[in-house]
């Protein structure tokens, strides 16, 4: 399964927040026009957020960029989503005061259920769906729980000796990925599903940026995930790291003043798409894995 779509601070230069109401507040946002990208599991498709229409809402597109979509028209800003297995219906999620509405969407009907609320935010379900994964706390010092699907037998799966966000399901859902935020820096780590194993899988230096937004790759040997640099401020780049033997390389290094981030993998795990301002204004672009044909695919003039 894949999911994703958050907002935290210190997280993205240009990213929209999609999951606000937490108890200590992201930075405000800016004019996203296209933004998370989120590739089906099986189908060449791809899910993203917007906020053209004045809210953010989720749309649909072509993995060329074509046949752009609005899927939802909700009062409120459309927070999190995630393909279900199969690519047949989409979960999105809505948060007002720290309670996350988790909707099911058929796109070819429009069709729209309420799931279930959980006191939390960015719940992710397993791919089985038979766990939900949240995040807890403020901002500054949040923790991941995991709950059945009903929202009972919560467990807290993380400590609180740092900050950790946005827990991701590897796609057998043996394991979840997710961020950390500590004195050291900002690193991705992995953890089984019950808690057990945590280890840190990220090791950037300083100057290559703070590692976070991790997706696995569909054999779920791989993440990507985006680096945050300092010098230059508002500059980010993607990576990928090998879960088998450790190694991590950039994809489409660069030394510009400008934002690659939330890379998601399309389902032949050969290629990335990704939210850019590398023209102008973010953009959802898509570039091979080998760093080979990079298209952008929405915003074209």
């Amino acid at each position: 399964m894949l999911s994703r779509f958050a907002s935290l601070p210190l997280l993205l230069g240009s990213a929209l927040a999609l999951t606000a109401g937490a108890q200590t507040k992201p930075p405000a946002r800016s004019v996203v026009d296209a933004g998370f990208p989120l590739a089906s599991p099986s189908a060449p498709q791809l899910l993203f957020i917007s906020n053209r229409s004045g809210t953010d809402q989720l749309y649909t597109m072509s993995a060329d960029g074509s046949g752009v979509r609005q899927l939802t028209r909700s009062a409120v800003d459309v927070g999190g989503a995630q393909w279900l297995p199969g690519g047949k219906s989409i979960l999105y999620t809505t948060t007002q005061d720290d309670q996350t509405s988790v909707y099911e969407l058929w796109p070819d009907s429009a069709r729209t259920r309420l799931v279930r609320t959980f006191p939390g935010r960015s719940p992710q379900y397993s791919p089985a769906r038979d766990y939900v994964l949240y995040s807890v706390g403020p901002w500054t010092s949040s923790h991941l729980v995991r709950s059945d699907p009903r929202g009972l037998d919560p467990r807290q799966m993380t400590d609180n000796a740092s900050s950790v966000w946005l827990g991701v399901w590897s796609p057998d859902g043996r394991q979840i990925a997710y961020t950390v935020s500590s004195k050291s820096g900002m690193s991705v780590w992995v953890m089984n599903f019950d808690g057990s194993r945590p280890h840190q899988v990220t090791h950037l230096t300083p100057q290559q940026g703070a590692a976070q937004m991790p997706a696995w790759s569909p054999d779920g040997q791989q993440l990507a995930f985006q680096a945050n640099a300092t010098t230059p401020r508002k500059k980010a780049t993607l990576w990928i790291v090998d879960l088998r033997t450790s190694a991590a390389r950039e994809v489409l290094p660069h030394d510009n003043g400008f934002l690659d981030e939330t890379p998601t993998w399309f389902s032949d795990g050969k290629r990335l798409a990704f939210q850019s301002n590398r023209s102008g204004s973010t953009e959802v672009w898509a570039v091979d894995t080998d760093n080979s044909d990079l298209q952008q695919l929405t915003g074209r003039r």
